[in-house]
């Protein structure tokens, strides 16, 4: 893929999407953000712009920087794309909504991405009606910070949708790993066991948080301990993700008690101000 021919179009200009279209932007390719209202078309530009902004801060060279347009009409939109990447909600029933409205209007030549860390992608390549087409591309958050992308093909997907999918995903200068459309993925799966076993190790009084984290940081060389990072994805997400990884894989995935009891409280972690730690 070349810059010149890589029309990107992001679904969603919240956290994720605005970190994904910003990478894209840098690569040189020309983006399009859509969303749902027009009130939120200012704070996703406002988004990409303070990426931007702190790009340029710490000596970035964006002379190449492509355009970014957002809009609310997702049709026009996707009709002349190379890859359209999801970034709704990370909620099944929404996504399946957007997928089937993108497969309506986009093209035949087109990668359809979701950003999800666990969703199935068969479920939304039947969404769209294009199985073929699409594929999983898990970003993760900070988006411009974190190198990974686990892209995920579908049962359905097609080799050379898949090829597509991972020369985007390299274009935007991330590591790239192939896995199968099962849930939780890897990074996911084993991630989650983890953060949920530091719960329940917290919540036995074997060690506080901070020194729970430590232990990970310092013992296994971990960059941010497992409650840290629970804190950063949101409880509420996390538990969530417990929830759908439990029914795949059985028990060993049960929510401890007290990520329930922190999630009911609100205490949903960074974003609501307090959750393992107080920020």
């Amino acid at each position: 893929m070349t810059a010149t021919s890589t029309n990107t179009v992001i679904i969603g200009g919240g956290i994720m999407g605005a970190g994904i279209a910003f990478e894209a932007l840098v690569a040189g390719f020309p983006v399009t953000i859509v969303e749902t209202l027009e009130a939120h078309c200012a704070p996703a530009r406002e988004r990409v712009e303070h990426y931007e902004a702190r790009a340029r801060s710490r000596g970035a060279d964006l002379d190449g920087i492509g355009t970014l347009l957002v809009t609310t009409d997702l049709a026009n939109a996707v009709r002349d794309a190379d890859v359209v990447v999801e970034a709704v909600p990370e909620d099944l029933s929404i996504k399946q909504a957007v997928f089937e409205r993108i497969g309506v209007a986009v093209n035949d030549h087109a990668v359809l991405a979701s950003n999800t860390s666990g969703l199935p992608i068969g479920v939304l390549g039947a969404a769209s009606g294009r199985p073929a087409q699409t594929v999983g591309t898990h970003f993760f958050n900070p988006v411009p910070a974190m190198r990974l992308v686990e892209v995920v093909r579908g049962a359905d997907t097609s080799p050379e949708i898949l090829q597509k999918a991972l020369a985007f995903c390299q274009a935007l200068g991330k590591e790239t790993v192939e896995v199968a459309d099962l849930p939780g993925f890897v990074t996911t799966r084993l991630g989650t066991l983890l953060m949920a076993e530091a719960v329940r190790v917290l919540q036995e009084g074997v060690a506080s948080a901070e020194h729970i984290d430590t232990g990970m940081r310092l013992g296994y060389n971990h960059p941010m301990g497992p409650l840290a990072l629970a804190d950063r994805i949101g409880l509420d997400t996390l538990l969530a993700i417990l929830d759908d990884m439990r029914e795949a894989y059985g028990d060993a995935f049960r929510a401890p008690p007290l990520l329930r009891q922190m999630v009911a409280a609100g205490n949903l972690g960074k974003k609501s101000g307090r959750g393992f730690y107080t920020y």
